[in-house]
């Protein structure tokens, strides 16, 4: 999945205004604001005993043990609720939250779709329904989810990598990329990683003239990342463009990062050109920057001297090896 599903549990706790000093259900609520929700646990539990507030109570214990990391037994809290309280929305939506997590999404699909019947739509909602369809390769409601989680919330991302990716499975590039050209439009959101994908794309539909465009695209407002930029100087490569990936390779040793492996390529492509001597610089710097195949780069550069005749030329380069110079 080109981009990464968070879900955010929205851990409500439902307020009360009057209670006397030692109603459970009132301190189980005060240690749970307080944080200290492993003590509310016990006054929650003491609350649905007591019967007055056990639907809520069911519901702010869910609360407490998600916070506490005890997701499958939270769930139970949550069923609960909606057995309780079938038209509590908060508790379908946090219930389908954890069938998610939980690798169920047909059980999510039933909660999140609930909580649609009740007249709560939120892009959250939709977003967490196209993932679970696309998780059973149902690409026409993904499709229909990740579309009405950008009619409510354009700026969402990864919606738009995720209606993309449906473009994808279904092979349809060209709406993969208008896709993502759309979010470039229409979302303030949108990063060099738009640009890295829709150059995936174009790679795809063998456009490797727009493939690199997309990828200088994504290098312009994302210039220290080094494996984009390493890739960016491959695909030159490949293209029989060894001085753009020079270029692009030098650029990226001005911004001071991923100094060993910027070196390493460079000396990989002077070498190809028999570049020797360049060759043997930019795999000393490799090597002294911390990669060890820097080392490996400039022995062989002295053994193609000492393998053409030239042993003063190689014992040089040798004894800078030696002394790691």
């Amino acid at each position: 999945m080109l981009s990464k599903f968070v879900y955010c549990l929205l851990l409500l706790l439902l307020p009360l205004n009057v209670f006397a000093a030692d109603d459970f259900f009132f301190k189980a609520n005060e240690l749970y604001d307080q944080g200290r929700y492993k003590e509310s646990v016990k006054y929650y539990r003491a609350a649905i005993d007591d019967g007055r507030y056990e639907p809520f109570a069911w519901f702010n214990l869910g609360n407490a043990l998600v916070q506490l990391g005890k997701k499958e037994v939270a769930m139970v809290a949550y069923k609960r609720t909606v057995e309780l309280l079938p038209d509590f929305v908060k508790a379908w939506m946090l219930l389908g939250d954890l069938y998610y997590l939980a690798e169920s999404p047909s059980d999510a699909i039933v909660a999140y779709n609930r909580a649609i019947e009740l007249g709560t739509e939120t892009d959250h909602i939709h977003f967490a329904l196209a993932e679970c369809y696309m998780k059973g390769s149902d690409w026409t409601l993904a499709q229909k989810h990740f579309e009405r989680a950008l009619a409510l919330n354009p700026d969402r991302m990864d919606a738009w990598y995720g209606l993309a990716e449906v473009y994808e499975k279904l092979g349809d590039y060209e709406y993969a990329v208008k896709t993502l050209k759309n979010a470039l439009q229409m979302t303030a959101t949108a990063g060099a990683d738009v640009h890295y994908t829709l150059s995936y794309y174009y790679r795809s539909m063998d456009s490797t003239r727009l493939a690199l465009n997309e990828m200088e695209n994504g290098i312009m407002m994302d210039p220290e990342n080094v494996s984009a930029r390493r890739y960016l100087a491959q695909m030159y490569v490949k293209n029989e463009s060894p001085w753009m990936a020079i270029f692009t390779l030098e650029e990226g040793l001005r911004h001071k990062k991923g100094i060993a492996d910027l070196n390493l390529d460079l000396g990989q492509i002077y070498f190809t050109q028999k570049r020797y001597d360049e060759a043997f610089e930019c795999y000393m710097k490799a090597w002294r920057a911390g990669n060890s195949q820097g080392r490996i780069g400039a022995e062989n550069v002295g053994h193609i001297f000492s393998n053409a005749g030239d042993a003063e030329k190689a014992e040089t380069l040798y004894a800078r090896i030696r002394d790691k110079k």
